[in-house]
């Protein structure tokens, strides 16, 4: 239940670098930019690997000097978050504006290649996660992507 964003793809076609910014908006880099090149940009705010982002845990931010990789979808939140503990709700949020930037992007429709944990192609069940304030939702939502093996006995047989 933690790590639901852990689940979250890094694939961004030909290899451009994609911030989603807090008020939903989307920029794409084709070329090098560093953190502090967007913070500089944005006062106030910071950069956040979306990989990273875990149910519980800290937010951690990118230091000015780091490199954005391409292929990688990167989060621009304010400063009231960084080091804050993520909540179902924050996550709910993120999840929503992420969904509705790549499902409305305008090149080779991203919303379809990341997987559903992170990034729900259904704007019905993205909206309903983002409106409710319910964990149980948010628990139900997580463990329909949850995977059981199954362990049966081996009998063998004498040759």
């Amino acid at each position: 239940m933690g790590n639901a964003a852990s689940c979250a793809a890094s694939i961004i076609s030909n290899g451009a670098i994609k911030v989603l910014f807090c008020n939903g908006s989307t920029h794409i880099y084709t070329k090098p930019v560093k953190a502090a090149d967007l913070m500089l940009d944005n006062p106030g705010h910071f950069v956040c690997d979306s990989t990273t982002l875990k149910v519980g845990y800290r937010i951690h931010g990118l230091t000015a000097e780091e490199e954005l990789e391409r292929r990688q979808l990167y989060f621009l939140l304010p400063m009231e978050l960084l080091y804050s503990v993520l909540t179902h709700e924050e996550m709910s949020s993120l999840n929503y504006k992420a969904t509705k930037a790549l499902k409305y992007a305008s090149f080779n429709n991203l919303g379809k290649i990341f997987p559903v944990c992170m990034f729900p192609s259904d704007a019905k069940t993205s909206e309903k996660m983002a409106g409710s304030t319910s964990v149980d939702s948010v628990e139900r939502y997580v463990k329909q992507r949850s995977w059981k093996p199954a362990l049966e006995t081996i009998v063998e047989t004498a040759s």
